[in-house]
């Protein structure tokens, strides 16, 4: 039996809220503890379980529900911020990375032009010659 611990965090511009994931995953009937936040949900459990709840609750918005490992264990003393006093550790990044979900939402949606570009030069070099061409670049 193994215990792992994940983040579902919702992009921004997600329809959804965290309350409405956490009500979603306690209807799966499971034996994950969730915890809802103000990015998303925390989910323990038996891997087995959690990775089911994780994609089951991905099918719902799949391109603005994430997923990310959690090191910790919940409740653990050493990433509680009420013994710091301050944002526990690890907030910040995950602050940052929360602000380029809609950008990475607007990738997902829309690949832009996939035909190929072609090539002016498509004749190979030898090594000699990349040093060469890399040397003069200096």
């Amino acid at each position: 039996m193994e215990v792992v611990s994940r983040l579902l965090v919702l992009s921004p511009d997600s329809q959804y809220s965290p309350s409405y994931l956490a009500r979603a995953a306690s209807a799966l009937e499971n034996n994950v503890f969730i915890k809802q936040t103000c990015y998303g949900i925390l989910l323990e459990g038996e891997k087995e379980d959690v990775n089911y709840v994780s994609s089951e609750l991905k099918k719902i918005d799949p391109n603005r529900i994430f997923t990310k490992i959690r090191a910790f264990p919940l409740g653990d003393k050493r990433r509680c911020r009420a013994n710091k006093g301050s944002a526990r550790p690890g907030f910040y990044f995950l602050e940052k990375e929360i602000d380029l979900l809609p950008s990475i939402v607007k990738g997902l949606e829309s690949p832009g032009d996939t035909k190929k570009i072609k090539l002016k030069n498509t004749k190979k070099i030898t090594p000699e010659k990349f040093k060469e061409i890399m040397e003069k670049s200096i």
